[in-house]
């Protein structure tokens, strides 16, 4: 370890570790550990929003999720993107909190919820290409 010199106020000179001693400032949060995964995360609750949406409002579907179905008959689109992002926040910051005591289970905890993510945005997609190719007049 390398010793680095600093002065103080009175112009003596004290020793310090090269790696610093003090104590980091107050508030101050660690990075976090995941954080391409959570951008996709973001992406992937973004786009189920906006595909549960527009079947909803566009296609006249119905919300298969009983809980999303509560929220968004009785807060509308701007309840489930509070809901929808909120579970998101949940989720990151419990990635967070399991990373600092085990690693692999938090690997684990963000891919298995990116895997739940991608589900209904696949979902949406297959019956928004369903329907675009099987014409509800033709059925």
């Amino acid at each position: 370890m390398v010793d680095r010199a600093t002065k103080t106020t009175s112009g003596e000179r004290r020793r310090e570790p090269a790696g610093g001693t003090h104590a980091p400032p107050f508030l101050s949060l660690p990075g976090l550990r995941f954080q391409e995964e959570y951008v996709w995360l973001l992406f992937l609750a973004s786009m189920d929003v906006m595909l549960t949406w527009y079947i909803l409002e566009k296609k006249d579907g119905e919300e298969v999720n009983p809980v999303a179905r509560v929220v968004i008959e009785a807060w509308g689109l701007w309840g489930a993107i509070a809901f929808k992002f909120s579970l998101v926040l949940f989720v990151i910051v419990s990635c967070e909190w399991v990373v600092r005591r085990r690693i692999r289970s938090a690997v684990f905890l963000v891919w298995f919820s990116l895997v739940v993510s991608v589900s209904p945005v696949l979902y949406s997609g297959i019956l928004l290409a369903y329907h675009w190719l099987v014409p509800a007049s033709s059925l």
